[in-house]
């Protein structure tokens, strides 16, 4: 098949630091490619990858600071790169939310969208107007919580984590008391839907050092000026934004990793990394929380003081329990999970019409 992915341009595919979507762009690429398709990614160009590169941009327009109210121009940009070939694909396969869809129904092929960010009600009235447009879903929870019955959902696929890059290695002391892990490690951004301040309350709770790893942005300065700056010191340690290998090491050497998230999580690419890396979580019960993590992988809550009341429970824990979870979602296994999407809307699509022309039950791929 000839297939286009569509990407954000904000952070490289894959990212040099934070962005959960374009490392699954990126993994699904590549192994989209290692199994013989002919793929076309529009990503910015600093991107890595051995498909075709097609940008508009040199570099991720965060890396290079350009105005976050400027993206989407950029990125329209590059959509319009993507119709001036539109008739070359087989499938066309948006990661580039809503911003894409207008461009989408002009296509003379199949087009299928994993929306990785929950649709709120700014821009829920755009998915509905194109409701007919297949849509993959992350994880159930995603689905339930996002105009389910609304909009042309075709399928669930998990995203993935290629679990070799985080394996910890030596499991002689398989218990995770027995281990020499040092801290408890929130990696995300900070926020308060990722639940920081939360996470430093818990460690204060339980008297543990805690270190802090994430991006910053503009719109949460303020947020973490306020309940994180005053925090830090005596054991509450803030690292700043990390790479690859900065972040597979503060996985490896953690505890656990405290993920009190105050929003419904649509997937969380931070507990599958975890896990792979053996080390379990503590989180709260929100969106795909409770698909994602087990009892035998992690301590799960519905609150901040019932996650502090039972955290004990995670030195019983098992990396081998946490790595074997990790397994049930890799590349593999979403790559394949893609390859029967892409060949389902394929099967289903009329010939012959621009989608903006097509009726909405011709396109109803269930």
């Amino acid at each position: 098949m000839k297939i286009a992915q569509l990407a954000p341009l904000s952070e490289a595919v894959p990212p040099k630091g934070y962005g959960g979507t374009e490392l699954v762009v990126s993994q699904l690429t590549e192994e989209l490619v290692r199994r013989n398709h002919d793929v076309v990614l529009f990503a910015s160009g600093d991107s890595e990858t051995d498909a075709e590169l097609v940008s508009i941009t040199p570099k991720a327009l965060r890396m290079e600071k350009v105005p976050s109210h400027r993206w989407a121009a950029y990125e329209v940009r590059s959509l319009l790169r993507f119709l001036e070939r539109k008739d070359e694909f087989d499938v066309v396969h948006n990661h580039m939310g809503f911003l894409a869809y207008p461009f989408l129904a002009q296509a003379n092929c199949p087009v299928v969208s994993t929306i990785h960010n929950p649709m709120l009600d700014y821009c829920a009235d755009i998915y509905r107007t194109f409701s007919h447009l297949p849509i993959v879903s992350i994880s159930d929870a995603y689905r339930k919580l996002n105009l389910c019955d609304e909009l042309n959902y075709v399928a669930r696929v998990y995203n993935a984590v290629d679990s070799k890059g985080f394996h910890p290695g030596d499991l002689s002391a398989d218990k995770i008391g027995d281990q020499d892990r040092k801290y408890l490690l929130f990696l995300g951004r900070i926020s308060h839907a990722k639940g920081t301040a939360d996470a430093i309350k818990i460690a204060k709770a339980k008297g543990l050092p805690l270190k802090i790893a994430g991006k910053v942005d503009d719109t949460d300065l303020k947020y973490f000026k306020e309940n994180v700056e005053p925090e830090l010191g005596s054991g509450i340690e803030y690292v700043g934004e990390v790479d690859f290998e900065q972040k597979r090491r503060l996985y490896k050497n953690a505890m656990a990793i405290v993920y009190p998230i105050h929003f419904e999580e649509p997937f969380g690419l931070v507990m599958v990394e975890g896990l792979a890396s053996g080390t379990p979580l503590v989180a709260l019960a929100r969106g795909s929380v409770r698909e994602i993590l087990t009892d035998k992988t992690a301590v799960i809550g519905s609150n901040v003081d019932e996650l502090v009341e039972n955290f004990d429970r995670i030195f019983d824990l098992r990396s081998s329990d946490c790595i074997a979870r990790a397994n049930d979602f890799s590349v593999d296994k979403m790559t394949t999970g893609y390859e029967e999407v892409y060949a389902k809307v394929i099967g289903g699509f009329p010939k012959g019409k621009p989608l903006s022309s097509q009726s909405d039950s011709a396109l109803a791929v269930k």
